[in-house]
């Protein structure tokens, strides 16, 4: 059985049966790598004795004995190569592996021992002698070749210094006696060197697997970690030299280490420690406490007391100290319980500079904070508030203002989450003076400034009094500047100590500018837009509500005028006279109902905007309501010699919809296509089903058509192809609007497509379960389908 630093795996901790299978993997690894030759060298040596030594036995047998060592070790050979192959895809469990070794140098050992009865000779103490010491050099090489592993070495010696000592005893000479005798207590021996050596070994083992974590975790030292960990295997049996090679890796790494008494007082300090600005030999004998501020003591001391309470080991904390130089830095440390320890009896502190990667998080999760403030519609004090928080998470020790000028540069507000309230009334008094003066005069100019001496009387009496009482003494002042340049407000860092900022700052700075500028010009903009919407949307409402108005204030007196002018054209109450009256009257009465057509398409485009159009459902003969249509465009299409064709299914269903609106639809379409087709043209009205049970409206023509590039214009309200084509037919541009909107109230889709000089086709599309089948028109679709 495999030892682990002189313990039996079978007996291991969980934490000692995790090395376990590494180090046994390793031992067997040895083994395999020091039996690499024997394929070839057992076959050479067999067959080298075969021809030198004498034998009462045959030639063939000899053959045959040698033979089988050949098969043997070429099986061996393929054995090797496959646990090579596996090694290659990470550590297999070496448990099997080592079963079937030894397993196979029983058998290679067994039929190896057939050199004594092949080769043994009676008369012959020469060449006996020669045998015995052949196998008595094999036992020693062999417990030195496979110490590492009991069952291979026990494999490889067993059989065969049982077989010396037996030949010996056999033989009954006092020579081979003594020699006999004294192989037993030499085998001894060496399983007892054996023992040894594999203690030495998995000790060895265990104590690099045990340090890998801690020589990964030395920084720099990385690029050197391999040469390090081998010089520490090469030193691990000398205690002295190990902590040499420690030291020299604590030394050189970035991470500061300090190592402590129980009392958390400082016995070393490795050089990075300068790097922080805190020389190692000012830290010996001072207490790590001092290095933290009040509350971060405390949590240090809970923690402290937490990991010698529970057994554990280490404890990790990240918080922003001050350096040297007065800038706050925050710090990874990581604390680890070595009380047990009789060579250390306290704690080792590993400290690690992160403010890069402290900063990077921080700048990020500020950015994104003030980025979704401004998605989710937070007001502008709120994302000025976040900006400040912001960038006071990001330079610890910080406390930060965010300033906003309006359109006549007066300061409107700040946001200011670590300052009095009453920071925002100097501010207020401290603009209002300085706004013209150079401060002011070089502030609108987006000219930044760092002042470190804000408790100087010469800046005034109340600014340096209020300063002294908030602790302050350096401000870092960024303007912020618009789109267009203008200094729209102001970024300000008011720090404890008086330092200037460096590059990383001065950038982080500008940033948080730039980004208040995007929030501030943002929200303006927002407002802008909302107010001139809430404009647009009552200047509309304006627009529907006072043409709804005029529509029935023109309707009444038209009324009048269509009902009188039809009176006099029909000379109801006698002749009118002259004819040229007669003809004034039928303008009159033309005019009039033209007018009153363009007031109700107004109306009806009036009530539709506004909502107000309800449609009254009902199941309506939609044939009629076609041929009614056509009925009615009879007399203008006759005028004009136009052909209108319908064509209808054989099989037309009812459909449930509004009768006023499919006749108004009906109408609009017929009526631009009589208008825009000239005379002796051709207009086709067609009927259809789609694929999915919907019913298809066509008007086509063969009218002047529509330019692609208009058809969009054409459904607006009042949109028109040109101005030349409104004076020659007429229209307000409201039919095919009104026509679209009905359509879509009914659940349905219009569509529209032209091309100049070719016609224009105009199609209605109304949803399935508007149609209303009878149980034989149903039939009819079902089997057509």
């Amino acid at each position: 059985m495999t030892q682990a630093a002189g313990k039996p795996v079978d007996a291991a901790t969980p934490c000692e049966e995790s090395r376990a299978h590494p180090i046994r993997f390793e031992l067997y690894s040895a083994i395999m790598h020091a039996y690499r030759g024997l394929p070839l060298f057992f076959p050479v040596v067999s067959g080298a004795l075969a021809l030198t030594l004498r034998s009462p036995y045959p030639g063939w047998v000899i053959a045959l004995w040698w033979l089988a060592i050949v098969a043997i070790h070429t099986e061996y050979f393929f054995f090797q190569n496959r646990f090579y192959a596996a090694s290659r895809n990470g550590q297999p469990d070496a448990r099997p592996w080592i079963k079937a070794t030894a397993i196979r140098y029983w058998v290679m050992n067994v039929v190896w021992l057939g050199l004594i009865p092949l080769f043994w000779n009676g008369s012959g103490d020469v060449q006996n002698f020669a045998l015995l010491m052949i196998f008595v050099v094999h036992v020693v090489m062999a417990s030195q070749t496979a110490h590492q592993i009991v069952a291979v070495l026990i494999a490889v010696t067993l059989p065969i210094m049982m077989a010396v000592v037996g030949m010996c005893l056999v033989q009954g000479q006092p020579v081979y006696l003594a020699i006999g005798i004294g192989c037993i207590p030499t085998y001894i021996y060496l399983l007892r060197i054996a023992h040894h050596q594999r203690k030495a070994t998995t000790e060895t083992l265990d104590l690099r697997l045990r340090n890998i974590e801690l020589i990964r975790d030395l920084g720099q030292a990385r690029d050197t970690s391999e040469t390090a960990r081998q010089q520490a295997e090469e030193a691990n049996a000398q205690l002295k030299r190990r902590e040499h090679h420690f030291r020299a890796l604590v030394e050189n790494a970035f991470d500061v280490v300090l190592v402590t008494d129980d009392k958390a007082i400082i016995q070393y300090a490795s050089p990075a420690a300068s790097k922080l600005g805190l020389p190692p030999e000012s830290l010996i004998g001072r207490s790590c406490l001092d290095l933290v501020s009040p509350e971060e003591r405390h949590r240090i001391i809970d923690a402290a007391s937490t990991i010698t309470g529970d057994g554990s080991r280490m404890t990790t904390h990240e918080f922003a100290v001050p350096s040297h130089d007065g800038q706050m830095i925050w710090i990874e440390s990581t604390l680890t319980n070595l009380l047990d320890d009789e060579n250390v009896r306290g704690f080792v502190v590993n400290i690690r500079n992160i403010t890069e990667r402290k900063r990077a998080e921080a700048e990020q999760r500020g950015q994104f904070q003030v980025l979704q403030a401004l998605a989710t519609g937070e007001a502008l004090t709120e994302v000025m508030m976040r900006i400040a928080l912001a960038a006071e998470e990001t330079n610890p020790g910080a406390r930060v203002a965010v300033f906003l000028l309006d359109a006549d540069r007066e300061f409107i507000t700040c946001a200011a989450p670590s300052l009095p309230d009453d920071f925002h009334d100097l501010v207020t008094t401290f603009w209002r003076v300085q706004k013209n003066e150079a401060f002011g005069t070089a502030a609108l100019a987006g000219t930044p400034a760092v002042v470190t001496d804000l408790q100087d009387r010469r800046h005034g009496h109340k600014i340096a009094s209020y300063m002294e009482r908030q602790g302050l003494h350096t401000l870092w002042f960024q303007p912020i500047a618009g789109h267009d340049g203008r200094v729209i407000g102001a970024v300000a860092l008011y720090l404890p100590s008086q330092r200037t900022p460096d590059a990383w700052e001065w950038d982080y700075l500008l940033g948080m500018a730039h980004l208040a500028s995007i929030a501030i010009e943002r929200r303006r903009s927002e407002e802008h837009l909302r107010c001139a919407t809430e404009a647009a949307e009552l200047a509309n409402r304006a627009k529907t509500k006072f043409l709804a108005n005029m529509s029935h204030e023109l309707r009444t007196p038209l009324n009048a005028i269509i009902g009188f002018s039809e009176i006099m054209k029909q000379e109801m109450f006698g002749p009118i006279g002259s004819e040229r009256y007669i003809e004034y009257t039928k303008d009159i009465h033309d005019s009039g109902r033209h007018l009153l057509s363009v007031i109700d398409d107004i109306l009806d485009i009036s009530k539709i905007e506004a909502g107000r159009y309800a449609i009254e459902e009902d199941e309506i003969d939609f044939t009629a309501v076609l041929h009614w249509s056509v009925e009615m465009m009879r007399a203008r299409t006759s005028e004009k010699s136009q052909a209108v064709t319908l064509n209808l299914p054989a099989d037309m269903p009812a459909l449930r919809a509004d009768q006023r609106a499919m006749r108004q639809i009906m109408l609009n379409l017929l009526s631009n296509a009589e208008k825009f087709t000239p005379d002796g043209g051709a207009i086709t009205i067609s009927v259809s089903f789609t694929s999915t049970g919907e019913l298809s409206l066509s008007v086509s023509d063969i009218g002047i058509g529509i330019p692609a590039n208009k058809l969009h214009e054409v459904l607006e309200p009042f949109g028109q192809v040109d101005d030349a084509t409104s004076r020659q037919h007429g229209g307000t541009g409201l039919g095919l609007p009104i026509t679209k909107s009905l359509i879509e109230m009914h659940g349905g889709e219009f569509r529209l497509e032209s091309e100049l000089g070719i016609g224009t086709n105009a199609t209605m599309i109304l949803p399935s379960w508007r149609l209303v089948w009878n149980e034989r028109m149903e039939k009819a679709a079902t089997q057509g389908a």
